[in-house]
């Protein structure tokens, strides 16, 4: 009874923000992703700093775990055990300090080496996490304090190929959906615009879907709201799908709208 006490109480400060950085040591971690395109056998080496900001001394313990993004692929991720995933990079990823004690307000360099081995089709990911844990609040409740930030690991080849589609576009409601596929050998995080032309050439609408998160073979739903109801008559959607470094998926869909308002689609075309 006591620990249920106990642990309610850490859960209602933790609400109302009374559990400050005096109560436990916070962790700035300078960068937060790592994107490295590599050929097979080459060796990169690197560095990442990372900060205490409270005035605790921190006791920091430096380790790998494999990620996955879950759909519905807006960024969410799983955390598995390091070599676990399909697509673990933690084979390649060396580094050094794995434990090292961080003064109040100090800093700490970590160098890691990543090595790709003869051969690499495919993109290879994971995140080095940065742990500290406090002291239990109580001896009899036995409930710790852990803060943890990580670095994202992307690790791909220098021939990847970025393609992908979009599938099954339909009206539903008041906009247009779709899958976007991933056909790439390597994990896609696509910016999607989009605009809407009149017969006219007038472009009548614009808008920004919301970012996926991609993995490789995987297929997201990709929603375009219309903002505004269209007047009856005939437009063309173009959807942009920014999949960086100059790859592009665009599709143009013809669509109509009739005198009741009821939104068609005519013809898809890329």
């Amino acid at each position: 009874m006591r620990h249920l006490i106990l642990k309610i109480m850490f859960m209602a400060l933790s609400a109302v923000g009374l559990l400050t950085a005096e109560a436990h040591a916070q962790l700035f971690l300078e960068q937060g992703k790592i994107t490295v395109s590599v050929s097979p056998g080459d060796h990169t080496n690197g560095t990442l700093l990372i900060h205490n900001t409270s005035s605790d001394v921190a006791n920091i313990k430096v380790y790998w775990e494999d990620f996955e993004y879950k759909a519905p692929y807006d960024g969410s991720k799983d955390f598995l055990p390091a070599g676990t995933a399909p697509a673990s990079a933690s084979q390649w990823v060396a580094f050094s300090p794995q434990t090292f004690t961080l003064p109040a307000f100090g800093r700490q360099k970590i160098e890691y080496t990543i090595s790709v081995p003869s051969t690499i089709q495919e993109g290879h990911y994971g995140v080095l996490f940065f742990e500290r844990s406090s002291d239990p609040l109580s001896s009899d409740a036995g409930l710790s304090l852990v803060t943890r930030v990580g670095c994202l690991f992307f690790i791909e080849p220098k021939n990847k190929s970025k393609k992908a589609d979009l599938q099954n576009i339909a009206v539903k409601g008041n906009g247009i959906t779709a899958n976007f596929l991933n056909q790439a050998n390597v994990i896609l995080i696509p910016r999607t615009t989009y605009y809407i032309m009149q017969d006219d050439g007038l472009v009548t609408l614009r808008g920004e879907a919301k970012k996926l998160y991609v993995p490789i073979g995987a297929t997201a739903p990709l929603e375009i709201p219309l903002k505004k109801e269209l007047k009856p008559g005939h437009y063309t959607l173009v959807v942009n799908s920014d999949l960086e470094e100059g790859d592009v998926v665009v599709k143009e869909i013809d669509l109509a709208v009739d005198a009741a308002g009821q939104l068609t689609i005519q013809k898809v075309q890329d």
